[in-house]
C-alpha cells in the first residue's frame, strides 16, 4: 500500500514523505492491472495485495500464490502462467 505502511503497519493515512504511496494512486489507473502477491510474503504483508486489488477499478483476476514469499514468488509455475495470460490476452484486449 505504501512504504510507511510496510514499516509501520498501523499507519492509516499517507504522509508527504512516504516514498511509495501506491494505495493513493491505484484508483487512478486507466489500464488493466494484475495484482500478484504471495500469501507468505515476509516483507510486505498479504493484506497490502488485497487492499491494492480492492481499490483498483481496472483490476483483473488476481493471483494469490499460496505459500510464496517475497523473494521466491517467481519460482511458482502459476506466476509465469498468469503473467503470460495477462500480457497475451487481458492487456491486449483493453
Amino acid at each position: 500500500m505504501s512504504g510507511l505502511r510496510v514499516a509501520f503497519p498501523n499507519t492509516r493515512k499517507t504522509y508527504c514523505f512516504d516514498a511509495f504511496p501506491s494505495i493513493d494512486k491505484v484508483s487512478k489507473m486507466a489500464s488493466p492491472v494484475l495484482v500478484i502477491h504471495g500469501t507468505e510474503d515476509e516483507v510486505i504483508d498479504f493484506s497490502h495485495g488485497l487492499a491494492m486489488y480492492e481499490r483498483c477499478p481496472r483490476a483483473v483476476e488476481p493471483l494469490w500464490v499460496e505459500g510464496a514469499g517475497h523473494n521466491d514468488i517467481e519460482l511458482y509455475a502459476q506466476y509465469l502462467e498468469r503473467l503470460k495470460q495477462f500480457v497475451s490476452f487481458e492487456l491486449s484486449t483493453s
